[in-house]
């Protein structure tokens, strides 16, 4: 398994545009609001402080960009469906989103989180209609994982599965709590890193 030598915050965008750092690949992470997008960056490279958590939805209003390992860039997209933040922020936040995933010259796979509790929004279905309209490799990453029991996991990851038509092997339950689920994202991590290094070969 991959070990975290090093984590650290690169920049905030906006938009799309040439930043220092800039060339290494990069795994997005995508979801709505409050999916635990903040909790699972934190957890994931193993720094309580590194993206800033809110329990108000929304707050992730930039697209953020943290290098691991000085090898790769994990980027964290604004939530979106967020209801009660005003039309034009939300139009906003799925410009600055779509922009990424679009413009991105570097980009291997989005992560898209989805909180296990709940069967996937309209949005969610969306998102997956689009990295698949965009050939965008992505994996389904069901969050909040330490809240239900295994049984009801069982039950829980085929509704995503149906919803988001992916199969049960490609979700992954996560827990930003109890590590669950960190194994196999710094796996897939490094398997980014791996085909970047391959194709400089």
């Amino acid at each position: 398994m991959m070990t975290i030598r090093s984590a650290k915050f690169v920049t905030s965008l906006d938009r799309l545009r040439p930043f220092p750092g800039q060339g290494l690949p990069e795994v997005a992470m995508a979801g709505k609001s409050n999916v635990g997008k903040s909790s699972m960056i934190n957890s994931l490279l193993g720094n309580s402080k590194l993206a800033r958590i809110s329990s108000e939805p929304g707050k992730t209003r930039l697209v953020n960009f943290f290098a691991v390992n000085e090898r790769l860039l994990l980027v964290d997209l604004p939530g979106y469906g967020f209801a009660r933040a005003p039309k034009t922020e939300r139009e906003r936040w799925a410009s600055m989103i779509e922009g990424y995933l679009e413009g991105s010259k570097h980009l291997r796979r989005v992560l898209h989180l989805v909180d296990i509790r709940h069967a996937p929004t309209q949005d969610d279905q969306t998102m997956v209609e689009y990295l698949r309209h965009y050939d965008i490799p992505f994996t389904v990453v069901a969050t909040k994982a330490d809240k239900v029991s295994r049984a009801a996991r069982g039950r829980l990851i085929p509704v995503i599965c149906r919803t988001l038509a992916v199969q049960p092997w490609e979700v992954v339950p996560y827990s930003s709590e109890d590590g669950t689920g960190r194994e196999k994202i710094l796996e897939i991590l490094e398997s980014e890193m791996e085909t970047e290094d391959d194709s400089h070969e």
